[in-house]
Formats: structure tokens, sequence, C-alpha cells
């Protein structure tokens, strides 16, 4: 299961996602900057401008953010 949570966090890389943790805690909203790579165990995520390493073991669940058409230029 850690793998293809990993495998979709690397196509997210870049995007808006909201994160499901393990212990039931959810972040909502957030920019995941790296998915990591072979040997790291976190994931680093920008969240309401605060930079987060959460491990990798402990995402339950991930999902894009669609983007917000009244945002979009």
């Amino acid at each position: 299961m850690a793998d293809q949570i990993h495998v979709t966090l690397r196509h997210l890389e870049g995007r808006r996602v909201a994160l499901v943790l393990s212990d039931g805690s959810r972040i909502f909203e957030a920019q995941l900057i790296s998915a990591g790579r072979p040997g790291l165990s976190s994931v680093w995520v920008l969240v309401d401008g605060t930079d987060s390493f959460i491990p990798l073991m402990a995402i339950s669940e991930v999902s894009e953010i669609a983007a917000n058409p009244s945002q979009a230029a």
C-alpha cells in the first residue's frame, strides 16, 4: 500500500493535494513540493506557508485538489 501511495505522490509533485494520515488527521490543502526519492522516508509539503515533512508511512490517502476556476488567470 505504501508503494502505491508513493507512486501517486510522485505524480502529484508540484500540485495542490489533500492528505489523510494514518492517525485519522487530515491536511485539507497543501502544495506537494517533493514526494522524496529512494532512501528518503518523508514527503515535503507546504501548508499555510510553512514547510512540513511528513513520514511517508503516515500517509494513508492522497488526492489532488482541483484548481479553482475563479482563481485561474
